[in-house]
């Protein structure tokens, strides 16, 4: 067996005959990062343009549309009389939302009857359509606890007992993984990680694809699994240190490029995202083996990107997904290592705090590594032996 330089030598020099892995390998990870980056470039909005249809014209009805106006993440570009006339305005993309105040406003909210204020929203830019929501909401929920208590204090209720009334919860935001209570903040530095984690996969999934059908281990029936963990040892390597090259310039140049909070040690960071890489490759090599062409391969795994943010805990809790999802979900790599960058990033926290999710990573390594040698031993049986006389 040619010796692991060798090996590896040779798998540089089909990363570069072999242009789909070099353009995802190389230049891929830097090309998406700048592309998704410049998408919540400007992170905050301001003065979102939207439009009121009152059709109560009541003193209340004016004043909810002055509070809205007053919002700085909303500016109210004009005021209609029908809706048909608004959405001329919505359907031209001139405003991003129509706030419409029904007929009978003003009486149905002071006798405390309730009155439902119609909100359309053009959801097609999910930040923008947030911001109108929550300052729609915001002012909404204001005027009925003020009606509220003023209904209260006409009925000699001590004013005191007539806050507590009309305002029995009271909302206390402390934002966590968030700092910035901003979602472009809290979703970026994850997609980048993702960025990362996909070209890796197709990348490296491509040689190895390459390797078990026209490499050395088309003829896999002669190695012992020693040799076939250094045939792959030595593919790996190179990702391996290119990756973490990636990580280093991802959380010291383009994390500060877009203004996104990275705290903790650069050298935990590293240390943390190389035994990430390093489950990577071996989920990779495992699920690779399946496949017979490169194409197939790149195929299947580019539609794997949003599914596996959806269901790594980051969007919504794992806990809120169904059990057989959540044993998936708990067999990512990425769900304990975006809960450790969110610690350590966000939260400045240290070891000790993030160490139940860097014993599941651990795990993770192990595991890969067991169902890899199971793989191995179908893949050695299965392959027919030449005999030759």
């Amino acid at each position: 067996m040619k010796n692991w330089f060798s090996i590896l030598k040779n798998e540089l020099a089909l990363i570069f005959e072999d242009k789909s892995i070099l353009l995802t390998c190389l230049v891929a990870p830097l090309l998406y990062a700048f592309f998704i980056g410049s998408i919540y470039s400007e992170k905050e909005v301001n003065e979102i343009p939207i439009a009121v249809v009152d059709y109560d014209h009541s003193n209340l009805s004016r004043k909810v549309s002055q509070l809205i106006n007053s919002s700085e993440k909303v500016n109210i570009n004009g005021h209609f009389s029908s809706l048909e006339e608004a959405m001329f305005y919505f359907n031209n993309l001139e405003v991003q939302g129509i706030v419409v105040i029904p007929k009978g406003f003003q009486n149905k909210t002071m006798n405390l009857d309730g009155s439902h204020v119609e909100l359309i929203l053009n959801n097609t830019k999910f930040l923008t359509s947030n911001e109108i929501n929550k300052a729609v909401q915001q002012v909404v929920l204001t005027v009925a606890g003020g009606v509220r208590m003023s209904y209260y204090v006409s009925n000699k209720i001590p004013l005191d007992i007539a806050k507590q009334k009309a305002q029995p919860i009271m909302p206390v935001i402390k934002s966590i993984h968030n700092a910035t209570n901003n979602y472009g903040d809290y979703l970026l530095p994850i997609l980048l990680i993702l960025i990362l984690q996909q070209t890796l996969i197709i990348g490296f999934g491509q040689s190895v694809v390459h390797e078990f059908n026209h490499g050395m281990l088309q003829d896999i029936e002669s190695y012992s699994f020693y040799d076939f963990m250094c045939v792959l040892s030595a593919k790996g390597t190179y990702y391996i240190m290119l990756y973490v090259v990636y990580f280093f310039i991802f959380y010291k140049l383009i994390f500060s490029h877009f203004f996104l909070a990275f705290n903790g040690s650069i050298c935990f960071h590293l240390m943390l995202s190389g035994l990430f890489i390093t489950i990577v490759l071996l989920y990779t090599i495992l699920l690779a083996s399946f496949f017979k062409t490169t194409i197939g391969w790149t195929e299947i795994l580019a539609f794997s990107t949003y599914p596996l943010f959806l269901i790594s805990g980051y969007s919504w809790p794992i806990e809120s997904m169904p059990e057989p999802l959540q044993v998936v979900t708990n067999l990512l790599p990425s769900t304990p290592f975006f809960k450790i960058f969110n610690a350590l990033s966000n939260e400045g926290a240290h070891l000790v705090d993030v160490s139940k999710e860097v014993m599941h990573l651990l795990i993770l390594l192990a595991l890969g590594y067991m169902m890899l040698f199971v793989r191995f031993k179908f893949l050695k049986r299965r392959k027919p032996k030449v005999i030759t006389g």
